[in-house]
């Protein structure tokens, strides 16, 4: 049955699904291009639709507990119901736990988390039943540089062992291997995916990181039925 002349201009008239506005940036901030460029890459991980990796959110709740308790140190010692000096004591345990707090946050971003941009769990085997080592995806992409480097080490603990696990440090070279010893790394030239304009061409890159996560994954389980 044809259409009368008033559907076909509501028609016309309904919404279409608006495409996502392309992403753009100044290409003398280097913070906020490789922000473009490591969320690409968390967003590529997560993809349950293709590599589906699931987000290790364990050490993160760590740092919420240890947050939240230095925010109620900090709330304690405004509304103790006692008046200086009587509340000395108060106010010192309040003030220790405060600095203790931000000293292990710290910590944790000094010394373990370094230029982490996610941490994953272990991909389930369906053939035992268990689960492989997390990975640690991290990132290096140096001021006034052009080369972003994406890095992969394994997290055989999981986030909270993230301390004890090896941490990752970008080598020269764009020939390196996608695995060797569970340890992996890609280098790109931010001039690749963001144009003269600041353009960011977001699928282009997402598609250069997926090709180079699946090539980690292939030679990772290379590498484990040799060692077995």
């Amino acid at each position: 049955m044809a259409r009368g002349k008033g559907e076909d201009e509501k028609a016309k008239r309904a919404p279409k699904p608006a495409e996502a506005a392309p992403k753009r940036t100044n290409l003398g901030d280097s913070g906020n291009i490789k922000r473009f460029l490591d969320d690409a890459v968390i967003k590529v991980l997560l993809d349950d639709d293709d590599l589906g990796y699931e987000e290790d959110t364990a050490l993160s709740n760590v740092k919420l507990v240890v947050g939240f308790g230095g925010v109620g140190a900090s709330l304690l010692s405004h509304v103790y119901p006692a008046t200086f000096p009587k509340n000395w004591w108060v106010l010192l345990a309040c003030c220790a736990a405060y600095f203790a707090c931000s000293g292990i946050l710290q910590l944790l971003l000094s010394f373990c988390e370094l230029e982490s941009i996610l941490l994953t769990r272990g991909k389930l085997d369906a053939a035992s039943g268990k689960r492989g080592a997390g990975l640690n995806i991290a990132s290096h992409f140096p001021r006034f540089q052009e080369a972003y480097t994406l890095g992969v080490t394994p997290l055989p603990s999981g986030s909270l062992g993230l301390a004890w696990a090896a941490k990752f440090k970008p080598s020269e070279g764009e020939g390196s291997p996608p695995c060797e010893g569970g340890f992996g790394q890609r280098e790109w030239s931010v001039a690749q995916f963001f144009d003269d304009e600041g353009f960011f061409q977001e699928e282009s890159f997402e598609n250069a990181v997926r090709d180079f996560l699946k090539e980690y994954e292939a030679a990772a389980a290379a590498e484990s039925k040799k060692s077995k």
